[in-house]
Order: structure tokens, then C-alpha cells, then sequence
């Protein structure tokens, strides 16, 4: 009777590292054969708006894009809003959350010392939003998220006026997050500390002359080169780019500074975050992302390098 196939401990122990080896190869073989978009995250156009699902307008784009833009200005907090039509073919089958936290982290959004940055998505098709904050939030503040999302974001959203809500949930974020945390007062405040409390009161001088810095600035900035007058009237206007076959493009606003006092007038163009088409009779054909926006924008050179650890809000409609 044939005796049974053994392997013998020296034996086993010998080929113990060329089993440990195959495994690792049949793994990397593995990962090789997954859908390459199954493990790729989509690259950022645009530091502020990035609709690659296409739920903004125009006018919304634009709004939002003013908001973030003198938010990064004012305080140097970086805001983006994403909009995908879904996750799962970016490798995001795991979840919302944890979709968005990498989606965040891939890009580096916010400043890397301070970890301020925010992100909105909206997945279209998963009927997902998620508000993601950066890990140099408070607690506190992921309660102030989902106040916006239950309040503000997800009832636009299944009303159907998803534009609106990414509009209105953005606005919150900088008003009762964002600024608060840049002004010192983060969500939620800190009640037990006296440091705290005397912190504002240590560094109000230094406050002060940044703010009077500041606010000398904006005041040389507003006054006219000719008379020397301030109260320049700013006007924005759409330029409008006839088309071959009828209807017309805007890329391009039209921004016109004029003083009152003495009529002197200047009129810059001015990048649009998005070109729109248009019909012969005023329809909206399409929108696109304008190309070169990303270069000609002030402080779009990049996102900080900045991170989350999963804090904010998530919401489904």
C-alpha cells in the first residue's frame, strides 16, 4: 500500500520563503487585474469648483466661486466643492465616508500647518452629499456640518434644486464654520480654559494693526488714480462671444471700475470659472470648465497639502 505524500519539517521549513514569496506575487497579480479606474481618484481642475457632474449654473458657479475665493483671501482657508456622478468608479465601493476622506487627503486641501480646508461633494447618482472638514477642526464643528446638511443642504437636494443646495450648504460652511475658526472662535468655543479667554485679549493689539493693515488696503485699493477719490462704482457684466452659427459664448466677464467725482473709467476682463454656450434664441446649450482658469486665478497655483481625519457631515436624498 502506497504510503502518503508528507512533507518533512527541514523540507517545509525550506520552502517556506518560495511559498512566501508566491503569495505576495498572486497578490500583486491580483491588484494588476482590478479596473485601473476602480483605484484612481479624479485629479482637481480647479482648486474652488470642480462640477464635473455638471449640477452647478452658471450663476451659482460664480457665486460660490467669489465666496471661496475671498475666503482664501481674507483668512487663507481653502474651501472646494466636487460634484461626481458617483464613487464606485473611483475605487469608492467602501463608503461615503471613507471616499471622501481619501478623495480630501489625495488632494491636500487646506493649509498643511493648520488643516482648516473644507470639501462639499455631491455623488449625483449615489444621491450622496458629504461635507468633509479638515482634521484642525473642532468637534463641535462636525455638529454645525450636519446642522447644514439637514437644514440647508439635503432639503434642497431632494426638492430637486441641487445647484441651490451645493450654493446654500457652501455659504453655511464659510459663515458658520470657516470663519469662525479663522476669527479665533472655533464651533462650539472653549469655556473651560482662562488662557482661552485672555488669548484675544494678549494678541488684540497685533489683531488690530493686521486689521487696520488690511482695512488701509481695501481703502487704497478704492480709490480713484485720476482725482484721487474713493467710491469706485464696480460694475460685472457677461461678455458676449458671437458664434458661427448663431448664439453666443461667455468665458469672459466684463469688470468696469468708474468714479463718480471726476467720470474716470476702467474696464478689465476677468476669467469665468466656466464657459457657457448659448442658443440663437438665449437657451443654454452646455457648460464647460474654462480652460486656463486654474493659472489665471490668484492663489490657484494648488491646494496646501492640508488633511482630514473623517471629521463633518454626510447626508442621502
Amino acid at each position: 500500500m502506497a504510503r502518503p505524500f508528507q512533507i518533512t519539517a527541514p523540507a517545509a521549513k525550506a520552502l517556506r520563503p518560495v511559498l512566501s514569496g508566491l503569495a505576495s506575487l498572486f497578490a500583486l497579480l491580483w491588484l494588476a487585474l482590478l479596473p485601473a479606474q476602480a483605484q484612481d481618484l479624479p485629479d482637481w481642475q480647479h482648486v474652488r469648483i470642480n462640477d464635473f457632474a455638471d449640477l452647478l449654473t452658471p450663476e451659482d458657479a460664480q457665486t460660490i466661486d467669489t465666496a471661496l475665493a475671498l475666503l482664501k483671501d481674507q483668512t487663507g482657508i481653502e474651501g472646494t466643492v466636487v460634484t461626481l456622478s458617483d464613487r464606485a468608479r473611483y475605487g469608492g465601493t467602501d463608503g461615503l465616508e471613507p471616499f471622501a476622506t481619501r478623495l480630501f487627503n489625495h488632494w491636500g486641501v487646506g493649509e498643511a500647518t493648520r488643516n482648516d480646508g473644507f470639501m462639499v461633494l455631491v455623488l449625483a447618482q449615489d444621491r450622496e452629499a458629504r461635507i468633509e472638514l479638515g482634521s484642525g477642526y473642532e468637534n463641535d464643528a462636525d455638529i454645525l456640518a450636519q446642522e447644514i446638511m439637514r437644514n440647508t443642504m439635503l432639503p434642497a437636494l431632494r426638492d430637486g434644486r441641487i445647484s441651490h443646495g451645493i450654493r446654500e450648504a457652501t455659504q453655511a460652511v464659510i459663515e458658520l464654520i470657516a470663519q469662525p475658526t479663522a476669527a479665533g472662535h472655533p464651533a462650539g468655543g472653549s469655556k473651560d480654559s482662562l488662557m482661552d479667554r485672555l488669548v484675544p485679549y494678549i494678541f488684540g493689539g497685533a489683531w488690530l494693526l493686521i486689521l487696520g493693515g488690511i482695512a488701509r488696503q481695501i481703502w487704497r485699493r478704492n480709490r480713484c488714480p485720476q482725482c484721487g477719490r474713493r467710491g469706485l462704482e464696480t460694475a460685472t457684466t457677461p461678455l458676449e462671444t458671437p458664434l458661427p452659427e448663431g448664439g453666443h459664448l461667455v468665458s469672459h466677464d466684463n469688470v468696469t471700475r468708474r468714479c463718480l467725482a471726476c467720470g474716470w473709467t476702467e474696464t478689465r476682463q476677468s476669467l469665468r470659472p466656466r464657459t457657457v454656450w448659448y442658443g440663437p434664441t438665449g437657451t443654454m446649450l452646455r457648460s464647460e470648465p474654462t480652460p486656463g482658469y486654474r493659472s489665471a486665478s490668484r492663489g490657484s497655483s494648488g491646494f496646501g497639502g492640508g488633511s482630514s481625519r473623517g471629521g463633518g457631515a454626510s447626508g442621502r436624498w
